[in-house]
């Protein structure tokens, strides 16, 4: 009967687990301890154990080699849970990307899977893992440490840089056991037990140690997802690990195709829909041949799959079949998936009261008044800077709205964009009375035509009184105009505009406004 073993793996020293087999002059690390180091791990204090000297025999091959201990990756620890590899199929705007990594504050997040997103939005690809609990994702950084070497194995000796997990983090892996007489022997060789991991594991790297081993029934990779098995139209594959698949005609590919998933699920058919990877080039080492195998192209963990579904699942079958997992090197954690029945719109949260955050209140509050006023400084001109690169986006959702665009002839609208970058070079409130007394005589003049054009359900003059009356109030601005320029706060300190500012803002979206709507009489003229 199969067990499952659940455990945390804490570092002791810095762990270096390369990314890539091909060292030159930089090795980036990996941020979880991958299934294949806790599997060589296991090895060792087996073969030491037993005084075994061939493990391609008998028991030893089925226990070690052919699967009958499965070790799946261990993932960062997240609030006492083992995390998950973020979705790839989130997307935020630019804009919101880096104020929510500058200010630590929650991050929008959109699903970008069967569906269009602005031109502004791109993949959110940090942090690598996640917490998750109740749709909401929580931001797990794994710390790394980053030093140079003196690479000796080339013709001639070099200088590269390396990372490394920093030590002193935890881990939660699981082990799965086949047959349920192997957990006694899990339990005895790893629990409470020291084990060293990754590279250079003679030069100060790699030694962990292994606890709190927990033996379940049931997989705890599904235990955050138990609510998502509500099945109707659609169902949405997650790739909770790295994953290499072979297609029945034995071609590795980066897609998972729906007639193999109808064939596992027993349903009548699986269309897919669409799809959201990252792929990765995976290799392995043989010790056998003393080289590494050939580079494959794999799914990388936190791909999403859509399919659109035919007949009902049945969860004994859904689970078994999660439970053995997608294509090969299983035994090393490879393969690991989840298949839920929705996903939704989140937001990524900050963990409260984090290392990096008491690291920065400290720094923080060592600060001198006229520092502070110079980080004011800098926070303010960053966020005007923002405000100044989302005007284009402004333009495009107002200009949505706007209709009978070709009621007014060009030199009617040029004449709006003339009087408008008149008003931004005035102070704000001669700017304002100027425009009253302008848009007074226009309304005598072309007033017809001027309520041809319509803004919503409204003449468009309504939106260009609303947006001069209200440019020099702040509440409008942080609030409406700009409300999705998020401020930037460090400390207590708040960026801010004056009144100035969101005069001159103001006037240049209306600039700009009236510029994209002389492009679409333009257009509308041309046809």
């Amino acid at each position: 009967m199969v067990k499952y073993i659940a455990y945390d793996i804490e570092t002791l020293e810095d762990v270096k687990l390369a990314q890539t087999n091909v060292q030159i002059d930089a090795e980036e690390t990996l941020e979880y301890i991958p299934g294949s180091s806790v599997r060589g791990a296991f090895i060792y204090e087996y073969i030491k154990k037993n005084n075994v000297k061939d493990i391609n025999q008998g028991v030893h091959r089925k226990k070690l080699l052919t699967g009958g201990i499965k070790f799946l990756n261990a993932y960062p620890e997240y609030d006492g849970l083992r995390s998950i590899p973020l979705p790839k199929a989130y997307f935020a705007a630019k804009d919101d990307i880096k104020y929510s990594e500058l200010a630590h504050v929650p991050l929008k997040l959109k699903l970008a899977l069967d569906t269009e997103l602005p031109q502004e939005y791109e993949r959110v690809r940090k942090p690598e893992f996640a917490g998750y609990s109740d749709g909401e994702f929580y931001r797990v950084d794994v710390q790394k440490i980053s030093n140079l070497h003196i690479n000796s194995n080339m013709e001639r000796n070099i200088l590269y840089r390396y990372e490394a997990i920093k030590r002193g983090q935890t881990f939660k892996g699981i082990i799965k056991a086949e047959d349920d007489s192997y957990v006694d022997e899990i339990k005895e060789l790893f629990n409470d037990k020291y084990v060293y991991i990754g590279g250079s594991k003679g030069s100060g790297y790699g030694r962990c140690i292994i606890k709190n081993m927990e033996v379940m029934e049931e997989n705890p990779e599904y235990e955050l997802f138990e609510d998502k098995d509500y099945f109707e139209e659609y169902i949405y594959l997650i790739a909770l690990s790295d994953i290499i698949y072979r297609n029945k005609y034995g071609q590795y590919k980066t897609s998972i195709d729906g007639e193999y998933l109808s064939e596992e699920l027993g349903l009548k058919d699986i269309e897919y829909v669409d799809s959201i990877i990252e792929t990765k080039n995976i290799t392995s080492f043989n010790n056998k041949w003393n080289c590494h195998t050939p580079q494959i192209v794999g799914i990388k963990a936190g791909s999403v799959f859509k399919y659109k579904i035919q007949g009902d699942i049945d969860e004994d079958r859904l689970l078994e079949f999660m439970d053995r997992g997608i294509g090969e090197r299983k035994a090393d954690g490879f393969g690991r998936f989840v298949i839920v029945d929705s996903l939704e719109d989140s937001c990524l949260f900050y963990e409260k009261h984090n290392a990096y955050e008491e690291e920065f209140a400290t720094l923080y509050n060592r600060l001198s008044e006229e520092e502070k006023l110079q980080l004011k400084d800098i926070v303010n001109r960053i966020y005007r800077k923002n405000v100044e690169e989302h005007i284009g986006h402004i333009v495009i959702e107002k200009s949505k709205d706007i209709r009978e665009q070709e009621q007014m002839n060009k030199s009617q609208w040029g004449n709006f964009m003339k009087l408008f970058r008149y008003l931004s070079t005035l102070p704000p409130e001669e700017g304002i009375e100027m425009y009253k007394k302008e848009i007074s005589e226009i309304r005598s003049t072309s007033y017809k035509q001027l309520m041809k054009v319509k803004y919503d359900d409204e003449s468009l003059v309504r939106l260009f009184d609303e947006m001069i009356e209200k440019s020099i109030d702040l509440n409008y601005f942080y609030n409406y105009l700009f409300k999705d320029v998020r401020r930037i706060q460090i400390g207590d300190i708040l960026s801010e505009i004056d009144k100035a500012f969101s005069y001159k803002a103001t006037l240049k979206v209306l600039v700009e406004l009236i510029r994209f709507q002389i492009m679409a009489v333009y257009e509308e003229e041309g046809k």
